[in-house]
């Protein structure tokens, strides 16, 4: 960091120029590390009390050494491998996961991880933070990633987190860990050595609390989706079906009746476990129940707009804000409160629910719009497109060479299970409903307690909203 803030001026913040003396200027002199943004949250950082991160930890582990993990040591099960990709919301989301067994677990003893340590990415996508929740017993890194324990009665580890996670938080790990001549990193030292504000514990603990709540909503969130998918399997009996279809797989060979050619010809689209589908108790093509929309955005109003494409979905959407006039050309389509989307790109699995705050925002042209038009709900028809038994036929549906797809004709081909039960869509829809509200309030509360955090280094922090806590 440069030491002496008054030996360095800002001329000009776009383009940006900075002027420095000579003696204040550190081993790195490449230009994004002195750009005028860290320059002035350093400044703004520098007005508060600080001490460096080693002064809040107990410990400090890397991940295992390249040659001390392979993929070989993956197994179906056991204790869980943590990579960046799995860190999100300030927490550890397990949806594709990787294992080692216990075997290898206390083997590598040196990058094992517990409930409350924190988990940075210091290589790769640099910064990402998250702390390891309590359901999670145990688990071990990749090389990617470090983990640090605070010390009790120090630090809050939750605002710790959201302190790493802000904006005041992110620069230093980014102006250290990035222009480096082989790869972009943090070292061990240049992790230690963060600056942290000293804030008082009960505001601390106000933060922390709303990311611990984050955590407890997204936990519940998980619990009702979980059941809504059990109900979904013991009405239709998945279990059986999937066990078909994995039998099918290491099948050969195969033959189709003439009744079932479709105008393709070619020997993947007549796989039996894609055939085998057709012959399931109510099943139906999803035109009967549901209606495609292809509303379009009109882009001569000039409006402030959501914008949602593949990377804005995951599960819950967070889309771009833009002007309407500066959409990019895939954004067409007018979505509303209520309509499901799921991607046309093989592979891809995105799907998710717009929420009634996202009611006329757009989305891209890789994504279909549905809207019901029977008793079967979005959120029904999202559990099913969600179950990879019916989320295959996007494969099977798909065409191109570079990036294959489904069409909106072929979509609504594919097949769905009817279910007539009215109780059991509407048992299935309200817990979906309360998944989907739990998941995006949980996502208000980070985002509050970041802002929390950055009001507080800017001397902006409304302190009765803590007296009001207590």
């Amino acid at each position: 960091m440069v030491k002496n803030l008054e030996e360095l001026f800002i001329q000009s913040k776009n383009p940006s120029i900075v002027w420095i003396t000579a003696k204040f200027i550190e081993d790195k002199i490449g230009g994004q590390y002195y750009s005028t943004d860290y320059i002035e949250y350093e400044r703004i950082l520098k007005t508060n009390k600080l001490i460096v991160l080693k002064d809040v930890i107990s410990e400090y582990s890397g991940g295992p050494m390249g040659f001390q993990l392979h993929s070989y040591d993956y197994v179906d099960q056991g204790v869980p491998v943590l990579r960046t990709k799995d860190m999100k919301e300030l927490t550890i989301i397990l949806d594709d996961p990787i294992f080692i067994s216990q075997e290898k677990h206390n083997e590598l003893k040196g990058s094992k991880t517990y409930p409350g340590d924190i988990i940075i990415s210091k290589t790769g996508q640099i910064g990402v933070v998250a702390v390891v929740p309590k359901t999670l017993n145990e688990a071990n890194l990749n090389q990617a990633l470090c983990n640090i324990r605070v010390k009790e009665g120090i630090i809050d580890n939750y605002f710790l987190a959201v302190f790493l996670n802000s904006k005041y938080g992110q620069y230093q790990f980014i102006r250290q860990g990035e222009g480096k001549a082989v790869q972009n990193g943090l070292t061990k030292d240049e992790i230690l050595d963060l600056q942290i504000p000293v804030i008082s514990p009960e505001i601390q603990k106000y933060i922390g609390d709303k990311v611990r709540k984050a955590e407890e909503l997204r936990e519940e969130a998980k619990r009702l989706k979980k059941e809504a998918e059990e109900i979904l399997n013991k009405e239709l009996n998945l279990k059986d079906v999937e066990f078909y279809i994995k039998q099918t797989n290491n099948k050969k060979y195969s033959w189709t009746e003439s009744i079932e050619i479709e105008d393709r010809i070619d020997s993947e689209f007549y796989k039996p476990k894609y055939r085998y589908l057709s012959k399931l108790n109510n099943m139906s093509e999803l035109s009967y129940y549901y209606k495609i929309s292809k509303k379009r955005i009109n882009k001569n109003i000039d409006r402030k707009i959501k914008y949602i494409d593949l990377s804005s979905v995951n599960n819950i959407i967070e889309p771009s804000d833009f002007n309407t006039k500066e959409l990019p050309s895939r954004a067409q389509f007018l979505v509303k409160e209520g309509n499901l989307i799921i991607s046309t790109l093989k592979g891809s699995n995105k799907i998710s629910i717009i929420p009634e705050h996202l009611n006329d925002s757009v989305c891209s042209t890789g994504f279909i719009v549905i809207a019901t038009k029977s008793h079967l709900t979005t959120e029904y028809l999202y559990l099913v497109f969600s179950n990879k038994v019916f989320n295959m036929q996007i494969e099977r549906y798909s065409t191109g060479s570079i990036m294959s797809g489904v069409n909106h004709d072929d979509f609504n081909k594919m097949l769905i299970p009817v279910i007539s039960n009215k109780q059991i869509i509407d048992t299935i829809t309200n817990k979906l409903r309360k998944h989907f509200r739990l998941l995006y309030y949980s996502k208000q509360l980070i985002q509050e307690a970041k802002q929390d955090v950055e009001d507080l280094i800017e001397g902006n922090f409304d302190m009765s909203k803590v007296k009001a806590n207590n």
